[in-house]
């Protein structure tokens, strides 16, 4: 009977001390996922220099904000893509700060590694890597991390002038991914008076590709890339469309777009495209995509020009069907300024 009682308490004592282990682990994966669309959550931290930043008085900039470890080695067998990311932070904080950028880094290597560093260590990695422009600001207990939802390093979130999220990386964010991403921004912000009165619903440009430019939605699954610029009149306007078939719709190996377009002060449809659309290789959709998290929808994808023989605002209408059929996979609209 004493065996069994000693087992027991043995037991009990193992039981206790996982749970004591598991509750003081930092590096424990966050139950949340903060995701493009959302409100960034706020914080106010030290910057390991001087002085205090909020996101909350950020708002009105633009701002890209990155968690990393700010301890990474470079070693070989010690490797963290964190390192990587602040070159591309620099870079990118170069080109676009003069436009409105706001660029922060927040030390994670608590999430990393389990230990906070000393301000002596996070001083002396601002001087390594010579971040004069780029604020170092101390998480040290975790709390930003952990609104934002960060599991690894660097995870790197853009924050529009309205405090929303716009994007997310996780893992390494490209200097291109960002410059990308960050120019759909400013040319949405920089519509002029005159083009929003000639069409006020014209759609915004997006970064929601890698490698082919800024592009407009006529639905979740009905994008076209034009560079978010007003469509050329007279002339072929060159445009890609690509859609994604996140419903798991099509069957056949191409599917057939038809885009309409309607002028101004005229109730008639005049068929702008008519062709087919070619299923990506499943590694071109793959790297097409920048949110490599997620499971990669069947994409199809057609290069083509447009011609418009007036300007103004014009209204869009796309069909995807199969070949040979006539009900639609997918529809969508959209409104863009043509002149």
């Amino acid at each position: 009977m004493q065996q069994k009682t000693t087992v027991s308490s043995f037991l009990n004592l193992l039981l206790w001390l996982a749970i004591l282990v598991s509750s003081c682990n930092p590096t424990q994966q966050p139950v949340i996922r903060v995701n493009p669309g959302s409100l960034a959550p706020g914080f106010t931290l030290k910057s390991v220099r001087a002085g205090t930043y909020s996101l909350k008085d950020l708002q009105g900039r633009i701002v890209l904000v990155s968690f990393l470890n700010t301890q990474a080695k470079s070693t070989s067998d010690q490797s963290d893509p964190s390192r990587a990311q602040i070159v591309f932070l620099k870079s990118i904080n170069e080109q676009y700060a003069a436009q409105g950028l706001t660029v922060l880094i927040v030390d994670a290597a608590r999430q990393a590694t389990g230990k906070q560093p000393s301000l002596d260590e996070l001083i002396n990695f601002t001087y390594n890597w010579q971040l004069d422009s780029i604020p170092v600001l101390i998480d040290e207990q975790g709390n930003a991390a952990a609104a934002f939802g960060i599991s690894s390093t660097p995870t790197t979130f853009l924050i529009d002038r309205d405090g929303i999220i716009q994007q997310r990386w996780d893992s390494v964010a490209f200097s291109a991914q960002l410059a990308l991403a960050i120019e759909s921004m400013v040319r949405a912000s920089s519509i002029t008076s005159s083009e929003l009165s000639a069409c006020p619903n014209v759609s915004a440009p997006q970064a929601k590709f890698a490698g082919v430019g800024l592009a407009r939605a006529l639905s979740d699954e009905i994008w076209v890339v034009d560079n978010g610029k007003p469509w050329g009149v007279g002339g072929n306007f060159p445009v890609q469309w690509i859609v994604l078939d996140s419903q798991n719709k099509s069957t056949a190996g191409n599917l057939h777009l038809e885009v309409s377009v309607r002028y101004p002060n005229s109730n008639d449809d005049i068929v702008l495209v008519d062709q087919d659309l070619q299923s990506l290789p499943s590694d071109e959709a793959h790297g097409l995509l920048m949110d490599q998290n997620n499971d990669v929808p069947k994409i199809f994808f057609s290069a083509t020009t447009v011609s418009l023989d007036r300007p103004g605002c014009i209204q869009l209408h796309a069909a995807v069907t199969e070949p040979r059929l006539t009900s639609s996979l997918y529809d969508g609209e959209m409104f863009v300024l043509a002149q």
